[in-house]
Order: structure tokens, then C-alpha cells, then sequence
């Protein structure tokens, strides 16, 4: 049986970056994950400034395509809009290729990568033993869980994995307008928001809520007059009702940590990594280590729960139709705190 100090299960970005920080502190790392990279992914790939000033702090000097937007359109119930130009630029990235770039940085490290598929774990006096479905066992110090919002590392930890929302994706032909647009309607029922996200070849067009079917994304695409391509779909957890285990850590959208107004996930998939790699290397409790961002989670469910009452978005309309500069100078704020 082969053994490393750490297994990790996803290689999107947080298991990539998880197993860059521990190869560069001489931790001897396994990435798995079951795609062949590169491949498709849902997301509109944005990467927000606090977002992408992390990724320049963890890993100083690493280069990947995006295309800079500076403007966000926002609709409230089709009629109250409000353009807002942010004071710092927006990067939208094409998942496909940035996810590749990290995990190649990885690989660059002498980080060894393997195409296969989680079955379970079983603990032992020294560590845990890792199965794959292929049968394959490998041994480890420490588990890690990144393998996205329907992670089979923490089906198999607990089995309370319901709490989320379906969102559904297709790209389209690029838009010559330059801005995301963000579209939100009683239509879409409780958290609902459809949206666009211009990277730089095309167009990611999006949708999700509590109550999301594709025959709804269908009427929605059709009501917009936009055409139908190939649909992707993903069900995004939204929830840290997990037990904490002391070897086994979930990161990223596998641990639920993506916000829970924006569904931004990419900063809090780089904000785990980091912290699951300082626990590793330290010996400090995972729990310990990101106890910020859990209590952050707390207070972002509290807050998501007054935000999408109808009578907030109602607000929020009227704010957008009224008084467009405080709605700037929010959002800004936002972005820079």
C-alpha cells in the first residue's frame, strides 16, 4: 500500500492550491480527482479583488488569462436597474483553463496527480486508509475533501447533505457589452437570481434557486429571447452541518463554503486550502485554524436570510431606481472591505 502524508480529493481550485502550499512546505501530498483535466465547469469564473489579491499572496507571480470588468448591471423585478462601476477590476476566468494551470503548478512542484474516484476511508491507530472505486487503498495522515458541492468525502463523513440550491449554466456567443449583468424577480423564487458572466470568448449564462428545474431555465432563456445551448448543471451546498474530523478536512465547495448571498466560491475554495494546509503543517485542529471563516459563515446565513426576503428586494429596487449612487457606493465598499 502506498503511503503520503496527505490525500486530497478534487482538483479544482482549492485541492490545487491545498497541495501546492503543502508540497512547498515538503509535505508529501496525492491529488485525485476523477476528470481528465482540463474539463468543463460550472461557474461564471469570476474572481472578485479580494479573491484574486489572495491568489497573488499565496502564489506570488502566477499568470492566467482573464478578462477585466469594471461594470455590474443589476436588475430588480425587470424594471428597477442599476449599472454600478466598481473602483477595482473584476477578473473572469475560463474555469477550464485555470483550473488546468493550477493543477499543472501543483504537478510542477513533483505533486503527484491520479485520475480515480473516493469509495471511503477507515481509520487505524496511525492515520487512515483511503479506498478508490477501482479497489486501489493508499494510506494517509490526513484526508482532504475537495471535490466540489456534491463531495463524496463528506457524503461519506455524514449523511445530511441536502442543504442547497440546483443552478444551471450554458455559454453563448460573447456579448459586445462588457458588463455582468445580475437579474434578480420574485419569478425566481426564494434565492433566485439569473445572471451573465462575459469572460473573454464567451458568455456564461446562468440561473438558480431553491426550486430550479431545467424546464424553468428553458422558459427563462425564451422569455429573454436568448438561444438554448448545452446545459450544465450543479447542485451548490450551502450549509457547515458537518461533524469536524481531525484527519478528514473539507475545503472549499465540498465544506459549503461558498457565500451565501453571491454563491461566490472561489476566494473561500483559496481561504480553505490555505488554512487546511497551515493545520496540516502545524498539527493545529483544522476547526481552530479556520474558525474566522466558519463564524464568517454564520453571520453570512443570518444575513442571507434577511437579504432574500421579498420585502429586501423589494427595497433593494426601489434603491436601485431611486438612489443608484448609494447602491455604488455599497457595493464598492463591499469589494474593497
Amino acid at each position: 500500500m502506498r503511503k503520503f502524508d496527505v490525500v486530497i480529493i478534487g482538483a479544482g481550485p482549492a485541492g490545487s492550491v491545498c497541495g501546492y502550499l503543502l508540497k512547498k512546505a515538503g509535505v508529501s501530498c496525492l491529488l485525485i480527482d476523477r476528470a481528465t483535466f482540463p474539463r468543463d465547469k460550472l461557474c461564471g469564473g469570476g474572481l472578485t479583488p479580494k479573491c484574486w489579491k489572495l491568489l497573488d499572496e499565496l502564489i506570488p507571480g502566477f499568470k492566467y488569462e482573464y478578462n477585466s470588468i469594471r461594470k455590474i448591471r443589476v436588475t430588480i423585478e425587470n424594471d428597477n436597474r442599476c449599472d454600478i462601476e466598481t473602483g477595482t477590476e473584476l477578473r473572469l476566468v475560463k474555469r477550464k483553463e485555470f483550473d488546468n494551470q493550477l493543477l499543472e503548478l501543483y504537478k510542477s512542484l513533483g505533486g503527484e496527480f491520479k485520475q480515480g474516484a473516493f469509495l471511503r476511508y477507515d481509520e487505524q491507530d496511525d492515520g487512515l486508509v483511503v479506498t478508490l472505486k477501482s479497489g486501489e487503498q493508499i494510506a494517509c495522515r490526513y484526508l482532504v475533501g475537495a471535490d466540489g458541492s456534491t463531495s463524496s468525502v463528506r457524503h461519506f463523513l455524514t449523511n445530511n447533505h441536502d442543504n442547497g440550491f440546483l443552478i444551471l449554466e450554458q455559454y453563448v456567443k460573447k456579448s459586445p457589452d462588457n458588463a455582468i449583468e445580475v437579474n434578480m424577480s420574485k419569478y425566481y423564487d426564494l434565492r433566485g437570481y439569473f445572471y451573465r458572466f462575459p469572460n473573454s470568448e464567451f458568455d456564461a449564462i446562468g440561473y438558480g434557486d431553491e426550486f430550479a428545474t431545467p424546464q424553468k431555465f428553458r422558459e427563462i432563456l425564451k422569455e429573454m429571447n436568448i438561444p438554448e445551448t448545452k446545459l450544465f448543471g450543479c447542485y451548490m451546498y450551502s450549509k457547515n452541518d458537518y461533524p469536524l474530523h481531525n484527519r478528514v478536512i473539507l475545503i472549499g465547495d465540498a465544506g459549503g463554503f461558498a457565500n451565501r448571498v453571491t454563491s461566490e466560491g472561489i476566494k473561500a475554495a483559496f481561504e480553505t486550502a490555505r488554512n487546511a494546509a497551515e493545520a496540516i503543517t502545524s498539527g493545529r485542529p483544522f476547526r481552530e485554524v479556520n474558525a474566522a471563516l466558519f463564524e464568517r459563515m454564520r453571520k453570512e446565513d443570518r444575513f442571507a436570510r434577511f437579504f432574500f426576503k421579498p420585502s429586501t428586494i423589494r427595497f433593494l429596487g426601489w434603491l436601485c431606481h431611486n438612489m443608484p449612487r448609494v447602491v455604488n457606493w455599497c457595493f464598492n465598499r463591499a469589494l474593497r472591505s
